[in-house]
């Protein structure tokens, strides 16, 4: 287990989080360009609102499983880490492990819903507003960030579950998910 997660992490990390901050940056220096050819040459490409605003919800949704791996996405912590504090480390990782099998839950049925969704949008050719660029691309970027964020839940309800039932963590050489410890 500890291999495959070492795998993914650098899969993760290394090829997804650059893809991801390669489309930020490429959304980035697009958006500045359409200011530059607004403002001072008075036009602009009429797909560019739509490339910037897909390209940086794909690049936000790529970086999802990133940033939940360094337990820097969304987290409210406050109770886990009081209950750590108060001697309690168990159930606060008992609570994090339930909170994380939510998260999945909430994953499979976004990815769940999404497919046959993505599905449709490249049958039916649909457009972006400016009738350029296809939407479905997006749709499965979308879901691939949804999915990576899923495997990097399933990992750390793995980690949680182990250390709310051992007191072992099962991923010791991965310190960037501790905000608290035992």
């Amino acid at each position: 287990m500890d291999t495959i997660y070492r795998s993914w992490r650098f899969l993760q990390d290394k090829v997804i989080g650059t893809c991801a901050a390669i489309l930020l940056a490429g959304s980035t220096v697009l958006a500045v360009v359409e200011i530059i050819r607004r403002y001072i040459f008075g036009a602009t490409f009429y797909w560019g609102q739509d490339a910037v605003t897909y390209f940086l919800i794909s690049g936000a949704f790529l970086y999802f499983g990133a940033s939940q791996a360094q337990r820097t996405h969304l987290a409210v912590s406050i109770l886990p880490e009081w209950l750590t504090r108060s001697g309690r480390p168990r159930l606060s990782y008992a609570i994090r492990a339930a909170a994380g099998l939510l998260s999945i839950l909430f994953v499979i049925g976004f990815v769940g819903w999404g497919l046959p969704t993505a599905a449709r949008t490249m049958s039916l050719g649909r457009l972006t507003e400016s009738m350029v660029l296809p939407l479905w691309p997006f749709q499965y970027v979308l879901l691939v960030g949804m999915t990576t964020l899923g495997i990097t839940l399933l990992f750390q309800f793995y980690r949680d579950t182990t250390l709310a039932l051992t007191g072992r963590d099962p991923f010791p050489w991965d310190t960037d998910h501790e905000e608290f410890e035992l």
